[in-house]
């Protein structure tokens, strides 16, 4: 990495004109700027934000800055948003506690916009980057958006950022269109729909603020009607029978060929039958069975991995992909792709793996011996990125969880190029009393191949010892046994299957698949217990129930699936983006006239309903008739729990709770006072922690 001499910026500096370019994040503003400047950058802070100055050894002038996200979001034009179907709308500068300097970048992209005769758009290539640059170019460089260059980025190295800036490509206005209809369709249906269903339903004599979307809906959906499924199973019983045989002085397992017997009946007449007798070698059935190697890693696949590996959620892996990403450590991550190009330099990267650990070392001697060098690549591709993978530039202080992500990036990347697995197999089949089958089976690797690489990471079965036995031995039988068993009921979701039900279901995308469980979590619709199962409570399951019965077609994945194909047709420039707009927009208003006519008042007592001020966590222990709830004052806009018996039995039961963090119900009573427990979780540093909400507990005081 080049030193960096920083000088101050002359904003009016009229010297030379200059390219400006317009990043997305200031960590890519700062790679950029390294990349392409000379050892002596430019580099000033104005209002908040950082500028670089970068002067290139072609003598090319670069003016660099970040946007830090998006700085425009839609809104209404109606000042209250009482009055509905809303359909109004407009991009307006962004002004909240996520990007409160949004002004200040506005103002300052506008002044140095005024002097630069080039415009390249630096964002994230996906439709979300294209639409937050689309936004800056043309609502804050005046219409600059077809007059503007794209630097297409897939890893943050330096030779990749320059090599992007040597081919600038032509901005992609479709990929732009279906990045801005994605927000359009999520605003008009989260907000119209929202709002329709909280004036439908009550709570508790209340009006409640729920909120649905075109995607949150119906995933939620998938998670009721798996719980509802596993509440109303009944297990069937079932019967399997084992028997031990010997032959020498060596004892087998042998299965009866059938593994399920449907009755009691039947399995006690196998076994009266075969009790005693000896069984002989019937048959053995050796063969090989070959395993390809595994695919290059798109987002969902790393999500999952890292799910069943580290127990991750999906947000958390993505938040840990993008700041290795930002390290230029691994390519960009947010892709859908399992394909990796031969244009990435499988060799160099390989060469430059190797330097890191002699584990890295012996895994790319081995890969460079082969006969060849090609990744299994998968079907999956994603038209703007490759699959991730590992730059080859050298890991610095990461913390745990980064070095762990970025070892199974490497892993998995080695894996692709293994050779395929070889397992010899065996099947033996041993005849009793002439009519009944019994068989075991052995499995045992013949050549490791790519397993060599995932082996920390890949559970396989392997016998290590062949049996003895040849066709026509003669074992005698020790015994024979039946084991009852019950048919297993559905299992609960948990991330991992959860957003393999959604890829399945072609809802959402590769990026937001995880922030769309999360927020079903934060909006108390599901829990996540200790063992990562995922279920709906009471508000979910009501909320389900109450739009399947009123607005089947808006929780349909039909329509959801449809609108992302659509999506994918506008970023292809195949469909009209304004006719299906206008064809959904038809749809929803016949939706919100039917809706209208509808009042329901919910029967639920969830413990974390939540209304306009206040959420409900259980009994209180001081009156035993009232309900705790967590109120905000408005005056001082700190949160504490009472009793709501305080107006009608004049229960003065309170305590103070944390005022940072996220509250939830934890459901757990303590022993010590009965008071109810409750969890604190702070976001910035993913901790959380149970703490009981009676200041005098005993507990507290020892």
């Amino acid at each position: 990495m080049k030193d960096i001499k920083i000088q101050n910026l002359n904003i009016n500096s009229k010297d030379k004109k200059y390219s400006l370019v317009i990043c997305e994040k200031p960590n890519v503003a700062n790679r950029i700027a390294i990349a392409l400047g000379t050892s002596e950058i430019k580099k000033t802070k104005i209002k908040g934000n950082i500028v670089f100055d970068v002067l290139t050894k072609e003598n090319t002038r670069y003016v660099i800055l970040s946007s830090k996200g998006h700085l425009y979001g839609l809104k209404n034009t109606k000042k209250r948003g009482k009055i509905f179907p809303i359909f109004d709308i407009y991009w307006a500068p962004i002004s909240n506690s996520h990007n409160k300097n949004s002004k200040n970048v506005i103002e300052l992209i506008r002044q140095f916009a005024k002097e630069t005769d080039k415009f390249i758009h630096a964002c994230d290539y996906d439709q979300e980057g294209e639409l937050i640059g689309y936004n800056i170019l043309e609502l804050i460089c005046e219409k600059a958006y077809n007059n503007s260059h794209r630097a297409k980025l897939s890893t943050l190295t330096t030779d990749d950022i320059n090599k992007s800036f040597i081919t600038l490509e032509k901005t992609n206005r479709n990929m732009a269109y279906a990045g801005m209809f994605r927000h359009l369709l999520d605003y008009i249906y989260g907000i119209n729909f929202s709002m329709a269903i909280s004036r439908a339903i009550k709570i508790k004599n209340r009006y409640s603020h729920l909120t649905v979307g075109r995607v949150q809906t119906p995933t939620l959906k998938f998670i009721v009607d798996r719980d509802l499924q596993i509440n109303y199973f009944i297990p069937i019983p079932f019967w399997s029978i084992k028997a031990h045989f010997k032959k020498d002085n060596e004892v087998f397992i042998f299965f009866f060929e059938k593994k399920r017997i449907d009755t009691l009946k039947q399995a006690n007449y196998i076994i009266n039958q075969c009790n005693g007798k000896n069984g002989i070698v019937n048959n053995i059935n050796i063969y090989e069975e070959y395993l390809k190697p595994l695919h290059p890693f798109n987002i969902g696949d790393l999500q999952k991995e890292s799910f069943r590996l580290f127990k991750y959620s999906p947000i958390y892996t993505l938040s840990i992909a993008e700041s290795l990403y930002l390290k230029a450590l691994i390519s960009y991550p947010r892709t859908n792709s399992q394909i990796l190009p031969v244009s990435i330099n499988y060799r160099k990267i390989l060469y430059d793996l190797e330097k890191f650990s002699e584990e890295y070392k012996r895994y790319v001697t081995i890969l460079l011996n082969q006969n060849k060098l090609y990744p299994n690549n998968g079907i999956k591709n994603d038209p703007a990125h490759p699959a991730i993978y590992p730059t080859g530039i050298k890991p610095i202080n990461l913390n745990s969880a980064e070095l762990k992500i970025y070892d199974l990036i490497v892993k998995r990347f080695f894996t692709t190029f293994g050779e395929t697995a070889i397992f010899k197999k065996t099947k033996i089949d041993l005849l009793v009393d002439d009519n009944f089958l019994f068989n075991k089976e052995e499995k045992n690797i013949l050549l490791k191949g790519w397993i060599e690489f995932y082996n920390s990471f890949y559970n396989y079965s392997d016998n290590s010892v062949d049996s003895d036995l040849q066709i026509g031995d003669t074992l005698t039988n020790i015994d024979i046994i039946k084991d009852s068993k019950l048919t297993d009921p559905p299992v609960y979701f948990n991330y991992s299957s959860l957003l393999s039900k959604m890829e399945r279901e072609e809802i959402g995308t590769k990026s937001t698949r995880g922030n769309i469980i999360e927020l079903l979590i934060r909006r108390n619709y599901v829990t996540v217990n200790n063992c990562n199962n995922i279920k709906s409570t009471d508000l979910g399951i009501f909320l389900i129930d109450f739009m399947e019965k009123n607005l089947p077609k808006i929780i349909s994945t039909d329509l959801t699936r449809a609108l992302e194909h659509y999506l994918a047709d506008i970023e292809g420039g195949i469909t009209d983006r304004i006719f299906i707009l206008n064809s959904i927009i038809t749809d929803l208003i016949d939706s919100m006239y039917n809706i209208q006519k509808i009042e329901c008042i919910s029967p639920i007592e969830h413990p974390m309903v939540r209304s306009n001020n206040f959420m409900l966590i259980g009994s209180c222990p001081v009156c035993q008739k009232g309900k705790f709830q967590i109120i905000r004052s408005k005056k001082t806009k700190k949160r504490f729990i009472s009793c709501s018996g305080y107006f009608s039995d004049g229960c003065t039961a309170s305590a103070p709770i944390p005022q940072q963090g996220s509250i939830k119900n934890s459901n757990k009573i303590c022993k010590d006072c009965n008071w109810p427990i409750l969890n604190v979780f702070y976001p910035t540093r993913r901790y959380s922690k149970n703490f009981c909400t009676n200041i005098k507990c005993p507990t507290k005081l020892i």
